[in-house]
């Protein structure tokens, strides 16, 4: 059974030239060591955030009581990105799987999320 879809659409120039500080309040520090590894690219930044936002329409909340650093994004040996959750984002998707796309171009990264599984 789908829980929820989520969709969104992020500019990569939103991420172009931001303090370290404000990037820390909406990525996790794994996520940005992988950032500074891939030589700062911005699209990287872009994506993972649609990926976040995706998630929580996907949830019908927005950001509120889950933030930004709750939902975070990996990818497998294959290159594949996945959805890691905080333990609050856990308790909200308990029983369920998520499915996450991504993409980018040079000025638009998009991401949608699938949440699949009991309630």
């Amino acid at each position: 059974m789908i829980r929820g879809v989520g969709i969104d659409v992020v500019e990569v120039s939103r991420f172009e030239d931001r303090p370290e500080a404000f990037l820390a309040k909406l990525f996790t520090p794994e996520e940005l060591e992988i950032w500074h590894k891939r030589g700062n690219v911005t699209e990287y930044l872009a994506s993972r955030f649609a990926a976040k936002e995706a998630f929580v329409k996907a949830l019908g909340e927005g950001f509120g009581e889950i933030g930004p650093k709750d939902v975070s994004v990996g990818d497998d040996e294959k290159g594949k990105p996945y959805i890691i959750l905080s333990e609050k984002g856990k308790e909200k998707v308990r029983g369920s799987f998520v499915h996450l796309s991504i993409s980018h171009e040079r000025s638009v990264a998009v991401a949608a999320v699938v949440i699949d599984g009991e309630k």
